[in-house]
């Protein structure tokens, strides 16, 4: 009974569709010459048949959607793969330019050095806060000894502090204890330029009567048998002659981007009698 309650309606109409579809059947066999049980038939059929056809040519579009959805997502999916492909191509491309870039530079700078140089790579930066340093790839097996100055094409990095077999410490120019003898380009001033822990250097000991200016380029004196002469250590950003006592308060930043070091040059020493 409770089957017969829940099914009575589809019961029915199937039911009422097979006996529309018998009278069609007789109708067709024993034609009647008035037409009236085939026009009553007909009549009746009519919007059944019709509404079989819209629902059945409804699901067909559904299907057909459905696959069509489905198709066109695989066909998105491979679209997608291929741009990142592609993306993936073009930043290994980028790269490859920008390494070649660099290259060359590094070999100009090469051919201007007329002491002895050896390439290296940085590797990895000092996490110490108190600490401005670096490592790179080379070592003593390559010729880099302690004290050697490193050089980049945009200017003087620092200098060797500790070296191994393979690698080598290299303390940057931002590195507090990091001293070297400077002179203003535009009018020879001399000075000493010292890291001071952060992203700056200061220029020591220019008497306030000086004349210093922003944007004053700062290179290596020569003295001390360490850097070459005439690299280029930085450029003047500020400049402060109301501290107190006779000498001013020079902030210089350094030609070189040192937190985004790749390839370094090792410069031998000016004054080999320095070398440990």
């Amino acid at each position: 009974m409770y089957y017969w309650r829940r099914f009575q309606i589809p019961i029915l109409i199937g039911l009422a569709v097979l006996f529309i579809f018998t009278l069609i059947s007789i109708n067709l066999k024993h034609p009647h010459p008035s037409g009236g049980v085939e026009s009553l038939v007909v009549g009746l059929t009519a919007p059944v048949l019709e509404g079989f056809h819209k629902v059945g040519a409804g699901v067909a579009r559904v299907w057909n959607g459905y696959f069509f959805l489905v198709g066109l997502e695989q066909e998105n999916e491979l679209l997608r793969r291929q741009i990142s492909e592609y993306k993936q191509r073009q930043t290994q491309f980028q790269e490859a330019r920008l390494g070649q870039e660099r290259l060359e530079k590094l070999l100009e700078l090469k051919s201007r050095v007329t002491a002895p140089v050896t390439a290296a790579r940085v590797i990895g930066y000092d996490p110490s806060p108190w600490f401005k340093s670096v490592i790179v790839d080379k070592g003593e097996a390559a010729g880099i000894r302690w004290g050697m100055a490193l050089i980049h094409p945009d200017g003087v990095v620092g200098r060797v502090i500790e070296s191994y077999a393979n690698y080598a410490k290299i303390m940057l120019l931002i590195d507090r204890n990091s001293a070297v003898d400077a002179l203003v380009q535009r009018n020879r001033q001399r000075g000493i330029l010292e890291g001071v822990g952060s992203n700056v250097c200061r220029l020591r000991y220019v008497l306030k009567n000086s004349e210093i200016q922003v944007g004053d380029v700062i290179l290596t004196s020569g003295l001390g048998g360490v850097f070459p002469p005439g690299m280029v250590l930085g450029h003047v950003a500020m400049v402060d002659k109301k501290t107190p006592g006779i000498f001013q308060d020079i902030e210089v930043k350094p030609a070189v981007d040192l937190a985004s070091l790749e390839e370094v040059l090792a410069v031998a020493m000016v004054n080999p009698l320095l070398q440990k």
